[in-house]
This record gives structure tokens, C-alpha cells and sequence, in this order.
């Protein structure tokens, strides 16, 4: 029996221990710094706020825009449980679109009949994500948001390193986009999220709200704080770690590498998986960087799982639809049905192993165990 196909597994990159005993020797205490600073001529920005996670860097990004209690944020039905939670601490109120069938991101069409429906001093700003690493059609959104005169947040959990239009994400006119390092994983060997804007107003607002609302503070190079500071605001704790930082670092720079492995997993998941029966494969874009490698099963998609699971072949579903879960059906009394396309989605798909530490025979193995209980599917 072949040991089991995890769905995701790190890549440990070539300088991650060199990073992390540099962080443990104290030979360098400014990983935080540096990651700050790399992200920032990365991606190609004015500003750039490292936090201890991608679900800090999101509510650190409301906070940072001031929303309040009774705002409205449009954001898709289709997202990770962080986006309209983060909304919720506020008090303030999520707006949920359906989704587009093809890519799984927000309708447009959609979107706009929700901005006309909310148009009012409270509708704040949209939340954009891009689904499994395929990027919204942001010149759309962007001239939405200028016609309601609403914020857009950017988030680019699954798309960092992603380009739209030969730009990197986070460097063009969302008012504030947010990363994480480790995008909806229950025990990551790290936790890191990255705030990245234009914007120095909103630059200056995440950075005093970042740690605590302190203003004039300053600390040695083992983080402690200098007892002489001023608190001006209700801020909170969201700075990250320097060993999270020196691993997020090390990351970041094999970033690159690792899209292009993902890339490669995918041409040839599209290769050996091409006309298998119940099985649809994605149509993709150039822009797509496969943080998932999404498929369609065009019936009973649990006990397809089931079986791969059985296989050695360890699977993703990607995303229970919020309108389905107990807090935002009882909260905002949806139905079943109220959200069709993102419901008709969620029964269908399934996402396969992509990382790039998976080897060629791994993907031959799981496109093999596919094959198999395609064969036998009912």
C-alpha cells in the first residue's frame, strides 16, 4: 500500500532553517523588517504591514478604514468563514452575491445589483477574493466601486505572486489588499498574513492599530517596549512573530519557483485527466497561479471523495457556501436556494493535491486513483 497523498504539505525551502537559527542564535532580529520590505518591492507597492495571520491582516485592513457598526460590505457567498466574520466583529453587515459558475468567483452582474439595491451612506466597500488563484475581472470591480463610490479590500489570500494585466496583485487601485502565508490551514507550521497599500493615509491608520494604538513607541532588538509611549486609539495585537516572519521570508522568495511547480502539476493534471468520465476539468486563464486545482464530479462528489480517499489520495471541497453553514442561515434567514449557482458548485467540486513539493510519480499516482474511480463511478 502506497503511503497517502497528503492534499497540501509545505515546501520547506533551501533557506528556512538558515532563517530560523538565524532568529534562534540572535544573529538576526530583523526578519520582520526584511519580509516587510521584500514584499514591498515584490509585489510593488508604497506600503507593506506584516501581521501574524491572513484572517489579522483582514480585520486590521476594516480597522484601518474605519468601518463601524452598521456598515454594509458586499462580498461573495462563496468564501472562507474570515471574510464576513471579520466583517461581524464589527457589528457592521456582510451583503453575500452569488457566484459565476465558471471560475467560482463573485458575479458581476450580480455584484452591481447589490450595490444598486444597498446604496446608502452605510454601504462601505467589497471584498474581493479570487478563487483558487483565478483573478477577478478587477478593471469591472474597480470602476463599480468608483460608480458607488464604495472601498475595495483586495483579498489575495490564494493569489499571491498572481498578475493582473502584467501587475502584480496589490499593486494597482484596490484601496488595501491582504495575503496570507498560510491561506485556510488548520495546523500550519506557520502563521503569517501581509497588509500591502498605496494608500499612506490607510498605511499610517494599520500601523498605529497594528500594536495596541500606541504612538511613539519604540523596542529593542529583542521586542521589548520602551515604557515612554502614548496610546491614541483602540488598537490590538496583530504583529507577526520574527520566526513566523523568518519562514514567511523564505517563502517569499521561492515564491516564484513554487507557482511555476504548481503551473507544471496542472498541465499535467490537465494532460493525464483529459475526456475521464464524470470528471470536468478547469478552464483557465493565463493569470491563474493553481493555489487549488479545482474539478467538477457531475454526480454523487461525496463518495468520489470517498473513494480517493481510499486510495491513499487525500481531497479538498472548497467552500461550504456561508448561506448553508448554521450562524449566517439563522442570522440572515437564507434558504437553500437563495444562492443557486454557489450551491450547485459546492455539490460538484473537489480540489486535488497541488504544492510543489509533489513529485511527478505523486501526480501520476493521483490521476491514476481519479482514472480508477471514475472507472468504477455510478
Amino acid at each position: 500500500m502506497h503511503n497517502t497523498i497528503e492534499f497540501f504539505k509545505p515546501t520547506i525551502q533551501e533557506n528556512t532553517t538558515q532563517y530560523i537559527n538565524d532568529v534562534l542564535t540572535f544573529s538576526d532580529n530583523t526578519k520582520v523588517k526584511k519580509l516587510e520590505d521584500s514584499f514591498k518591492n515584490f509585489i510593488g507597492c508604497d506600503y507593506a504591514i506584516s501581521t501574524n495571520s491572513g484572517t489579522s491582516a483582514l480585520h486590521l485592513a476594516m480597522c484601518a478604514l474605519n468601518f463601524k457598526r452598521g456598515d454594509k460590505v458586499i462580498c461573495s457567498i462563496n468564501v472562507f468563514p474570515s471574510v464576513p466574520e471579520s466583517v461581524r466583529h464589527f457589528d457592521a453587515e456582510p451583503i453575500f452575491v452569488d457566484i459565476e459558475s465558471n471560475n467560482y468567483n463573485i458575479d458581476l452582474g450580480k455584484l452591481e445589483k447589490a450595490l444598486i439595491k444597498n446604496k446608502s451612506k452605510k454601504l462601505k466597500a467589497i471584498i474581493i477574493n479570487h478563487m483558487a488563484g483565478e483573478i477577478a475581472d478587477m478593471d469591472k470591480i474597480y470602476a463599480l466601486a468608483k460608480t458607488y463610490k464604495v472601498k475595495i479590500i483586495e483579498d489575495a489570500s490564494n493569489a499571491m505572486g498572481a498578475k493582473y494585466q502584467g501587475k502584480y496583485i496589490g499593486s494597482s487601485n484596490a484601496d488595501i489588499t491582504v495575503f496570507s502565508f498560510a491561506p485556510h490551514l488548520c495546523n500550519s507550521l506557520n502563521s503569517g498574513g501581509m497588509i500591502v497599500t498605496n494608500d499612506e493615509h490607510v498605511y499610517n491608520q494599520a500601523e498605529l492599530l497594528g500594536f495596541h494604538g500606541m504612538a511613539g513607541k519604540s523596542c529593542d532588538d529583542f521586542g521589548n517596549v520602551d515604557y515612554i509611549y502614548d496610546v491614541v486609539a483602540i488598537g490590538w495585537k496583530y504583529d507577526i512573530s520574527q520566526l513566523d516572519a523568518a519562514y514567511c521570508l523564505a517563502d517569499l522568495e521561492g515564491l516564484e519557483a513554487t507557482i511555476i511547480r504548481r503551473k507544471e502539476i496542472a498541465l499535467k493534471y490537465n494532460e493525464l485527466l483529459a475526456d475521464v468520465k464524470h470528471v470536468k476539468l478547469p478552464k483557465f486563464t493565463d493569470n491563474h497561479i493553481f493555489s487549488q486545482y479545482i474539478v467538477e464530479i457531475d454526480k454523487n462528489r461525496d463518495h468520489f471523495v470517498k473513494e480517493l480517499k481510499l486510495e491513499g489520495v487525500n481531497i479538498g471541497v472548497h467552500y461550504m457556501p456561508l448561506h448553508l453553514t448554521e450562524y449566517y442561515k439563522q442570522k440572515y434567514s437564507m434558504k437553500v436556494f437563495d444562492y443557486s449557482v454557489a450551491l450547485g458548485c459546492f455539490q460538484r467540486v473537489m480540489s486535488l493535491p497541488i504544492y510543489a513539493s509533489l513529485s511527478d510519480e505523486e501526480v501520476e499516482r493521483v490521476c491514476d486513483a481519479v482514472k480508477k474511480v471514475a472507472h468504477a463511478h455510478i
